[in-house]
Order: C-alpha cells, then structure tokens, then sequence
C-alpha cells in the first residue's frame, strides 16, 4: 500500500493478556457499585460464581440472560432495572453479544444518561448526547469479535430485522482482559464461527479506505495466526497454545477495525443473520475467498499481496486458495447447509446488503451484477 499519504491510529484501551488473568478483574474496578454482564452459558458452566466471587469488596449487580445479537427491546430492559441503582462501572464477560451490551449500557448508565432512548437515535435520528460513559471492562469469552478493544456496539431490532451501530469515540472500553483459559471450553461450531470473524475483520480491514500501515500490518498478522492455528485448534480444542494464539489474533483483527471499521462481508452478512439466524462470523465469512477475489482487481496499490507476503504467502491469489482449504477442513460448508444457506436464499437476500456505512468501506465499490456474482461464488 501507499506510504506517502496522511493516517492515523489511536486505541485507548489497556490490555492485560494470559492464562489465569481473570483472577485480575476485580483490581481494574476499584468501586463499590457495579454490573457484570454475561451470558446463560457462562453461568451454566460455573464461571458466573467464580467471576463475582472476585468483587467480594463491592455490590455486584448481576445479568447473566445476555443473547445472541442484542436486541434493541432487551437493552432497553436493562436500562430500565439499572438507571436508578447507583452503578459505578461495568464489567461484560462473554462473547461479542455480551460485550456489545455492555457497552451500550455503559453508555446509557453514564454520567447525564438518565432518559435517553436508543430508539429516537436510531429511528427518530436524535443526535447522541456527550455523556461520560461508565468505566468499562471488557472480558471475551470467544476468539472472534474484537469487540473488548473497539468503540461500537451492535444493537439488533428483530422484529424490524434491522441491525443498528452504537459508535462514539469514547465508547472504547477502559480495559480489555484476555484470558484463554476461558475460551477453553467452546464448542466446536463457536470456535469455528467466531475465528471466522477474526478473518473477516482482518481482511476487511487489509480492502478498507480507512487502511493504514498500522491496521495492515495487524490484519497481516491476524491472517497467518487464523490459517496456521485452526486447523490445530479444532483436532486439539483443550490445547491452550492454540487457544491463546486464536484469541491474539481476534485482539489484533479488533485493533484493526477499530481503526478502519469493517467493509462489504459485514453489510452482506446483516440480512443473512436476521432473516436465516446464521451466526454473525459464518454470515460475515463465507463471502471471504470470493470477495479477496473481487478486491484483487480494484488493488491499484498492492495492498492485498501485500498483505498477503507478510502473512506468508506468495499473492493475494494464493491466500485466497489457502483459505479456501482452511474453510474446507473446517466444514463451513456443512455449517451453512446447517443455516440453510443456499444459493436461492442468499441471493433473495441480496438487496438488503447495501449498508452504506460499511458497503462504502470497501476498496472496489460492487455493483448489484457485481455482487450477484460473490454471492453466487461464495453460496451452497
């Protein structure tokens, strides 16, 4: 890419990364009041209990029914239980739906937030009010995301279909703790979905206006750490070195992003998730390998085998052959006929995938025809 051309990169947030840093939380939030985000798993499995046991010094408020893809009526809920409770910071441990949620509510819980309605925002076009959000620890719980170094939040409304972006300068999280003995015990379909979003993030930060050396060079390591370690990861899922390499290369496609944003697999993958229920990181990644393709032909810069060398591989062309068969052993295949997405049902979804702040994004700007043709690449 262009060396000779003004950027800039800025990311706040303090990370604090290794096996048994949980035990580290409570020290980030030196306050008496606070929530914890998380989800039913996670409280299934036992680590609710052992998280809260760490705030024994303060209240704890605890939410543990966080979902997939939070929506817009849920997070009003919680608005609602915690404005008037006096809360000082909060704390989300899960994955990127959990983290998103906590954000939000950082946000609507801040300093002036009493009253504020994500809905007129979103729907009534209400500018966002400068409140001070609350103090935020982000702690995931997948390998995907990136969402614990970020400064946006995904706000579902389902039964509009629609997905809504919450993002603010000061929405990045205060400190993100990264420990991969928590991702452990991921299920082989989570593992997959959510290190597809890894590569996602990657790549669509590598073909983004927004890229810069910085993000390049992250993305570029993101892609080799996806393409050496999954296929590892999924033979030997308890195995920590690859657990701990997957969850790096979510902080660095997270870093990226949080820089350029995303670009065409994101706004493709929207209607995918909300009429087919496919998890976020399958509908933002099956699209990959055709759309490296697609972006090849707008590279005037060289960014792509660029990128491509300092991941390891002789061209861009070359990466996308590699993914390919990285996607094959994985089984997204059989994890999309899973979503029921077939050629028929993405293509019907089509029109629905122009979100212009994301579309705009992306290095080669696709026509209807153009993207007819990558859905027709990528689908069953």
């Amino acid at each position: 890419m262009r060396y000779d051309r003004q950027w800039s990169f800025h990311n706040p947030v303090k990370i604090i990364f290794g096996p048994g840093r949980i035990g580290d939380l409570a020290a980030l939030a030196p306050y008496e009041r606070g929530v914890l985000f998380t989800s039913p798993g996670f409280t299934a499995r036992g680590l609710t209990d052992k998280v809260a046991a760490l705030f024994s010094g303060c209240r704890l408020e605890i939410i543990d029914d966080v979902r997939p893809n939070p929506d817009i009526t849920a997070i009003e809920a919680y608005q609602d239980r915690l404005q008037e409770q006096g809360i000082q910071f909060v704390v989300g441990v899960g994955g990127g739906s959990v983290l998103d949620t906590a954000k939000a509510l950082s946000y609507l819980l801040g300093e002036g937030g009493s009253g504020f309605s994500l809905r007129d925002h979103f729907y009534g076009k209400a500018s966002l009010p400068a409140y001070r959000p609350l103090p935020l620890i982000t702690v995931p719980t997948t390998a995907g995301t990136g969402s614990e170094v970020t400064p946006f939040a995904t706000v579902w409304d389902m039964a509009k279909q629609k997905k809504h972006s919450l993002a603010r300068p000061d929405l990045f999280p205060d400190a993100a703790l990264l420990d991969p003995e928590l991702t452990l015990t991921l299920p082989r379909e989570v593992t997959v979905t959510t290190a597809l979003d890894v590569l996602s993030h990657a790549l669509e930060s590598v073909w983004n206006h927004n890229a810069n050396p910085v993000t390049v060079g992250l993305a570029a390591r993101a892609i080799d750490i996806f393409l050496s370690t999954l296929p590892g990861l999924l033979d030997e899922p308890q195995n920590l070195g690859y657990r701990s390499k997957m969850l790096t290369a979510s902080l660095y496609g997270g870093l990226a992003i949080s820089s350029t944003r995303t670009a065409l697999a994101h706004s493709i993958s929207y209607p995918v998730t909300a009429v087919l229920g496919a998890p976020h990181g399958l509908a933002c990644g099956f699209t990959l390998p055709a759309l490296l393709e697609f972006n090849r032909e707008g590279d005037e810069d060289g960014r792509l085998d660029a990128a491509a060398a300092m991941a390891g591989y002789d061209s861009a062309g070359a990466l996308a052959e590699k993914i390919r068969a990285v996607f094959t052993g994985a089984g997204v295949g059989d994890l999309m006929a899973k979503y029921e997405m077939t050629g028929e049902n993405i293509l019907e979804l089509a029109p629905e995938m122009f979100t212009p702040e994301r579309a705009g994004n992306n290095l080669r700007a696709p026509d209807f025809q153009d993207l007819e043709k990558i859905l027709s690449a990528s689908a069953l």
